[in-house]
């Protein structure tokens, strides 16, 4: 890694990391099933190197975060996927992020937040959220904001290029 990322993974590696919403879809569906990563529309521009990639990445974290906003986002996107026999696919989310901490920030605070009017709620509480913990996420204008605002973050497509 570079010095950069080495200086993050190194300060972050107890506090925590937040795992933003396409990021923990890769996760989820990599470790359910992972021929689906590449037939999975949402997941298109992923690939299962990259479920391996974050799988070795994530194993510098003792921490793991999510948020009601994404755990929302991921069922809508992933509902496709539960319709498969005895919806097995959330009973698998329910497994794998047992072992996650939730971190809820009320609506009425996003609202408030500078950010809610350029990224609406999943990415304003992120934002907040990069206050305690390390984001990481593919979307590189969420990243760029934070990035540019000195908060802690990582495109996941830096990562690729290790």
């Amino acid at each position: 890694m570079n010095e950069y990322l080495n200086n993050l993974v190194k300060t972050y590696s107890k506090r925590g990391i937040l795992i933003d919403t396409n990021i923990l879809i890769l996760l989820l569906v990599g470790e359910f099933d992972r021929k689906l990563i590449t037939d999975f529309k949402r997941l298109n521009t992923f690939s299962e190197e990259d479920y391996d990639i974050l799988v070795l990445f994530l194993r510098n974290f003792k921490e793991f975060y999510f948020t009601p906003n994404i755990i929302t986002e991921i069922t809508n996107l992933t509902d496709s996927i539960n319709k498969q026999p005895d919806f097995l696919f959330f009973q698998h989310i329910n497994l794998i992020l047992s072992k996650f901490q939730e971190e809820y920030i009320p609506a009425v605070d996003t609202f408030r937040s500078k950010s809610f009017n350029k990224f609406g709620s999943t990415d304003s509480v992120n934002v907040i959220l990069s206050n305690k913990y390390l984001i990481l996420t593919d979307d590189l204008r969420l990243y760029s904001f934070l990035e540019n605002t000195g908060l802690p973050a990582i495109n996941f497509n830096h990562l690729r290029n290790l």
